[in-house]
Parts: structure tokens; sequence; C-alpha cells
């Protein structure tokens, strides 16, 4: 695929290039893709002007236009699915059929909204006297979109949909590794025929517009997927003008097997955590199984692990390179350092390619739950094994992290699973099936893995504000 040599910023429907730039690399081969305009803080003042101006408008939009919109967009992303999917592919590094599915749920996002837009109503209120109560949802105005690197296209389109739908305007900021294709995606929803600056686009290599955008009172609202470190940053620049913000952050997700489980089928299911080279918010970092199967779900799993392909994503692999040379190292010093401390590495545990940013998929077990490699977020291939033998002991080890995003459980015992489901500090409870999220369901985490939720009818109280009217009646 060819794609352009130069990328500028996306400001009031132009691309716009500009003298300082970076580079974006491709993670599989560590070579150059392209040259990205780096937006200064002025730039992203910019497009919030820019923004702003074309909120006027674009809130004023009857709501069933603006589905139709949304519906147009969505069919022009499907129409470029595999142009989109080969370029994300590039920035991030992860097999070409896994990115045409990412595609394919941004579309979704698009057409879901798209469908909900004239249904963000409000409530008639029954309150004393003779007066007429009800509540109206209106946009918030200019809204942030901080998207990560790790899956934009899925991502960005999860927020700047549901924004747009409401009659919101949009300045995104995405990550420096994976910035293009955001700028596609503005670029096809002006082709679509979206309004002049209500989608705005500022790129960085330092963060300079990110701050901008999360200062600027100007900014009703911020969507931010990220680091924990990262959201708290945001929630702070965000509370001295009191903006709405909604933050899905880290997660370190247990998954727990009880011994009523089919093992063979949760070992080929759960190998899936190691897509996307494990750089998933959600996937499953830590496994809990019964000790009367213990060894039998390790030999299992080692067993789909073993036989997942890696390497770059012309050669068609189940697994690609983590995103950086710096990802590669810290996750490789987090195994050294268990192993030195005692683990036992049942699979992986190695760089496999001298070119690119490739980590073996990785299982470690004989680490205690208090472990760095255990309780921390490592967004890589490498997944901790942990024997129980009751319910009450493995609900407390589960839940025993900052941690609340996810959580799977695998049980044939229905009332177990409701239980367990309860008892989970997540967001989100899988209950014999991994992975198992949608478009129409409320996602976000527990503790420090965010707040607000997104996706589904949820999304909308991210950005509509409620207003209450009182009319006496004579």
């Amino acid at each position: 695929m060819d794609i352009p040599n130069e990328w500028g910023l996306r400001i009031g429907g132009t691309e716009q290039f500009r003298s300082n730039t970076f580079e974006v690399a491709n993670p599989a081969t560590d070579e150059r893709l392209s040259t990205v305009a780096d937006a200064s803080a002025e730039d992203a003042t910019r497009a919030i002007e820019t923004a702003s101006t074309a909120f006027e408008t674009w809130s004023e939009w009857d709501a069933s236009e603006r589905g139709r919109l949304l519906s147009r967009i969505s069919e022009r992303i499907r129409d470029d699915v595999d142009a989109i999917a080969t370029l994300e592919t590039l920035e991030v590094g992860r097999p070409l059929d896994h990115s045409r599915q990412r595609v394919e749920a941004a579309a979704s996002f698009f057409e879901y909204y798209a469908g909900l837009a004239d249904k963000i109503e409000g409530d008639t209120i029954d309150v004393p006297g003779d007066r007429l109560n009800y509540t109206i949802r209106e946009p918030l105005g200019v809204t942030g979109h901080i998207i990560p690197w790790n899956s934009p296209i899925l991502l960005g389109s999860r927020s700047i949909a549901p924004a747009l739908v409401c009659g919101n305007t949009v300045v995104a900021k995405p990550s420096p590794e994976a910035p293009m294709t955001i700028l596609r995606l503005a670029a096809i929803c002006e082709e679509a025929g979206l309004p002049a600056g209500t989608i705005n686009v500022v790129p960085d290599a330092d963060a300079a517009a990110g701050k901008a955008i999360t200062s600027d009172s100007r900014v009703a609202g911020v969507s931010f997927t990220g680091s924990p470190d990262g959201g708290k940053h945001v929630m702070k620049s965000a509370a001295e003008h009191v903006s709405h913000v909604d933050l899905e952050l880290g997660g370190n997700t247990p998954c727990v097997v009880f011994p009523d489980a089919d093992i063979e089928k949760v070992a080929s299911e759960v190998v899936d955590c190691y897509h996307n080279a494990g750089q998933i918010c959600y996937t499953i970092s830590r496994f809990f199984v019964h000790g009367e199967v213990y060894s039998e779900f390790a030999d299992a799993l080692v067993q789909e692990i073993e036989a997942l392909a890696i390497g770059p994503w012309t050669e068609e692999p189940d697994v690609g390179p983590v995103i950086s040379a710096e990802s590669q190292r810290r996750i490789d010093q987090y195994v050294t350092e268990a192993e030195e401390n005692g683990a036992r590495i049942l699979a992986g545990g190695t760089v496999p390619r001298e070119t690119g940013h490739f980590y073996e998929p990785t299982l470690v077990d004989g680490v205690s739950d208090s472990d760095s490699i255990v309780c921390d977020e490592l967004f890589g291939p490498v997944k901790t094994l942990h024997e129980f033998s009751d319910e009450a002991e493995v609900v407390r080890r589960a839940n025993d992290t900052v941690y609340g995003l996810y959580a799977v459980v695998y049980t044939k015992d229905i009332d177990r699973a409701h239980r367990l489901a309860g008892a989970m500090e997540a967001g989100a409870v899988a209950v014999n099936e991994f992975p198992l999220v949608f478009v129409q369901t409320p996602f976000g985490g527990y503790k420090e893995s965010g707040i607000g939720r997104t996706k589904g009818r949820h999304a909308i109280e991210n950005f509509t504000q409620v207003k209450n009217v009182t009319i006496g009646l004579e």
C-alpha cells in the first residue's frame, strides 16, 4: 500500500503542514513509514477556536440529519476497510485480519450511533402543583479526544461517533506512535459531508497539543483512553475549569478457571489474550486456575501458545510486534526479574527476532501475587498463572489490584457464575467466553481503571448535559 510521505494536521476541513514534524515507524521493521506535522499548543488553540465556531451550526442540525450523516461515514469506512486496516497494521504492527476486525468495529460505532440520533430524549417528571416539568439533553460543545496507539480506529470512533451524534464538535489528539489512521478517519468524515471544523486532528510528539486541549476552558468535555498516570493528569487539568471527563485507563484482568470448565475449550479461547501482542486494556493478564485442573490447564494453554506464529503482517502471523523498542525492553525486564526471583517460564520468555520489536507470547508461573510482573499493567504478551483452592480465596486474590476494568470466569455452575459476576470488582465480567465486547453494551472501569462508561446508550451521558425545565400552568 502506498501511503502519503507526509501528513498534515486537519483543522477546519483542510490539511495543514508544519515545519516541525515527527516520524512514524513500522514496529515490525523499525523502518520509517511517514512524516507527520507536529502540532503546537497554538495549533491546538486554533483547532479549538475552529471547533467552537463549527459548533454553532452543527449543534443546530436536526438530529435525524446528523444520524444520516453518521450512516454515510459508516458506509465510507466499510468501503475503505482494506486501506484503513493496512494503514493501521503498518503503524501498530498487528496482523492484517485483526485490523480489519477493528475497522469493521469502527464502522459499527458510527452505524449504532446513527440509529440513536433521534432517540436522545429527556423525561417528563411528575411534580407537585399545576406545573409541567421535563428534561432536555443538550450537547456539551467542543470535546477533546485523547486517543491511544493500540487501536486508534476503533477507540477513536468509539468516542468520536457519540460525540458527533449528540451535536458536539471534536478536537482529536492521536498518539504519536499511530496518528495516521485518525487523520484518515477525519478525512473520511469530511468526505461524507461533515461540515468543516466539526472534526479536527492535532497530532503531536511531545503532548503540547494534548495539554492545550485539556487546559482550555472552551473544551467542555474530554474523553481520554490511556495510562492511569495520564488520566490523572487530564483530570487535574480539566478540574481547573470544571470540564466533564470520561477516562478509560489501565487493566489487569483476572481469568478464573474452575474445575468444572471444559479445559481444552477454555485454553483455545483465552489464547486470544495474546492478540495485538497483549496490548489491549481489557485482555487477560492473570490466570487463576483451581488446583484440580491446574496442570491440565497449564499444559493445554502452553500447547496453544506454542502454536502461535510470530512475525510481521506480511507473513500472516497470529502475533505481531509490541509498539516500540522501549516497550520490548520493559517487558523483557519484567520477565528476567521474575525468573531471577524463582519464577518458571512455561512458554516464551525471549526476543525471537533481531529486527522489529517482537516478544514471544509468554506464560509465567511460580510468582507471588505481590510481584511486579503480577501487579503492574505490562501491556504486552506476558501472562501469569496462579493456583487457587476455593471460591472465597480466588475472589480476594483476583480483586487484589488497583485496576478493575474486566474479569473473566469459566464455570458450568450457574449459581457460581452469578456469585462471581457480582463479586468481581470490575466494570465488565465475561462468563464462559472470551473476549466478549459489543458496541451496544457499556464499558468502563472500577477503581483506577477509569471514570464513566463508553459504548451503548451510556456514552450519550459523556457528551450531553441535562437541563430541567419547569413551567407553571395557570
